[in-house]
């Protein structure tokens, strides 16, 4: 895992990848992965200077502030014995891509698409983390 300040790096009997054992873990990781995937899609938005992008972005994680946070606790807890470990940390437990490489077209589609997309039930992070856990 790259360095991360404020947090230590994972060894000696820290997990590392997925918990496929541990169902709720595994669901918070997979809340993380759609979280981080917007939060790269935003991102790259920002950079083309898309901001009804960024603006929906805010707006859904205002609104997502209680699963994000229960992810986020439940994570550091998981990867690093600590209640807030940094996102950038859990990302790169987790072995999440640090930025997108999508082709420029695809990526303009994406970005005036994000603002509907947040709006649909897929992306309602409580509803996904129960989801996942009934699978």
């Amino acid at each position: 895992m790259a360095a991360v300040p404020g947090v230590r790096a994972q060894a000696d009997g820290f997990p590392a990848g997925y918990a496929f054992d541990k169902p709720r873990v595994l669901a918070q990781q997979l809340v993380w992965g759609r979280l981080h995937g917007v939060r790269l899609l935003v991102l790259a938005c920002r950079e083309r200077g898309d901001t009804q992008a960024a603006t929906a972005y805010a707006d859904w994680l205002e609104s997502q502030s209680a699963p994000v946070a229960a992810a986020q606790r439940a994570l550091s807890r998981h990867y690093f014995r600590m209640d807030a470990a940094p996102m950038e940390a859990i990302d790169a437990a987790l072995k999440l891509k640090p930025r997108l490489d999508i082709p420029d077209d695809e990526l303009a589609a994406g970005c005036a698409s994000l603002p509907e997309a947040l709006a649909a039930p897929r992306y309602d992070l409580e509803r996904y983390y129960q989801e996942r856990l009934t699978q």
